[in-house]
C-alpha cells in the first residue's frame, strides 16, 4: 500500500507543477485548439506527457491495477525520445504486491517524404526495457531487454492518420528461472480527429510472435477516446480486450495529458 500511496503523492505534486502552465495557456489567445491526437501516434513528432491508469482483469480472479506515466520530448524534428514508467498493484502472483514494474526508453529518427501523393513518415529506433519488479510476486517482466523498431505513417487526411510499426524484443538479462525472451510484435494503428469537439478516437491492434515458443501468435486491442479541455490539457478514456492472449482478459483506462 506504502507504493499506491507514493503513486498518489506524485500525482498531486505534478497537478500542482502542471496547473499554472495550464492556466497560463488557457489565457494565451495565440496558442492553438490542439485535439491531442497526435501523442497518440509514436510517429508524431509532438511534445508531451500524460499520467495514467490502467485496471486489468487478468482472469481466474486475479487483476492488476497500473500507475504509468508516458511521454516525449524531441529534440528536433527528426530525433524524438519517449519514456515510460509503470507502479503496479496486483494479485497476480496469489497475494497483493505493489511495486514498480518497468521503464523504457525509447529513441527514434523520424524521416519524412511523400508516397504516391500521400504524406508518409518513416521511422527507425530502438527500445531500451528495464525490468523493476519481482517477477516471482507477479509486479515484474522478469527481464531486461532491447528492442529495435520500425515504423511508417501514412497522413491520408488531415484527420486521417494510419500506423504500421513492427519491434523486435531481446532479452539481455534474465531473473532466474525465467526464459529468454525473443519475440516480434506487429502494431497497426488508426486515429481519427475529431477537432470540431477538439476529440481524437485511437484503435490500437498489438499482436506478438514468441520465437522461444514455436512462434505462438498473441494479440490484444485497444480503442482511446480522447479529449482536449485546453490548448494544452486533455482527457482519454482507454477500453482493451485480448483476441488471443494471455497477457489479461479485458481493462480500462482513465488518463491526464499535457502538451508542452
Amino acid at each position: 500500500m506504502e507504493m499506491l500511496k507514493n503513486c498518489i503523492r506524485w500525482l498531486v505534486a505534478a497537478a500542482f507543477v502542471i496547473f499554472p502552465s495550464i492556466c497560463i495557456a488557457a489565457d494565451d489567445q495565440k496558442a492553438p485548439w490542439v485535439t491531442g491526437a497526435d501523442a497518440s501516434n509514436p510517429l508524431a513528432a509532438v511534445n508531451f506527457q500524460d499520467a495514467r491508469f490502467r485496471y486489468f482483469d487478468l482472469g481466474e480472479g486475479k487483476e492488476k491495477l497500473s500507475f504509468e506515466t508516458t511521454g516525449a520530448y524531441v529534440f528536433q524534428p527528426r530525433l524524438k525520445i519517449t519514456n515510460e514508467l509503470r507502479g503496479v498493484h496486483t494479485n497476480k502472483s496469489g497475494e497483493y504486491e505493489t511495486d514498480f514494474e518497468e521503464l523504457k526508453l525509447r529513441l527514434t529518427h523520424l524521416t519524412d517524404f511523400k508516397s504516391f501523393g500521400v504524406k508518409t513518415r518513416f521511422g527507425i529506433g530502438v527500445e531500451w526495457q528495464k525490468d523493476l519488479g519481482d517477477f516471482n510476486e507477479g509486479t515484474g517482466t522478469g527481464s531486461d531487454k532491447i528492442a529495435p523498431l520500425l515504423g511508417i505513417g501514412w497522413l491520408p487526411t488531415p484527420k486521417d492518420s494510419v500506423v504500421a510499426l513492427v519491434q523486435y524484443f531481446h532479452s539481455y538479462d534474465e531473473d532466474k528461472g525465467v526464459p529468454k525472451v525473443r519475440r516480434t510484435g506487429p502494431i497497426l494503428l488508426y486515429i481519427r480527429k475529431f477537432p470540431e469537439i477538439r476529440g481524437w478516437l485511437k484503435l490500437d491492434f498489438k499482436g506478438m510472435i514468441d520465437h522461444e515458443n514455436d512462434e505462438e501468435f498473441s494479440s490484444t486491442f485497444e480503442i482511446q477516446l480522447g479529449h482536449m479541455l485546453t490548448p494544452r490539457l486533455g482527457i482519454y478514456g482507454e477500453f482493451l480486450t485480448e483476441i488471443d492472449s494471455d497477457a489479461y482478459d479485458w481493462g480500462l483506462g482513465i488518463g491526464v495529458r499535457y502538451k508542452y
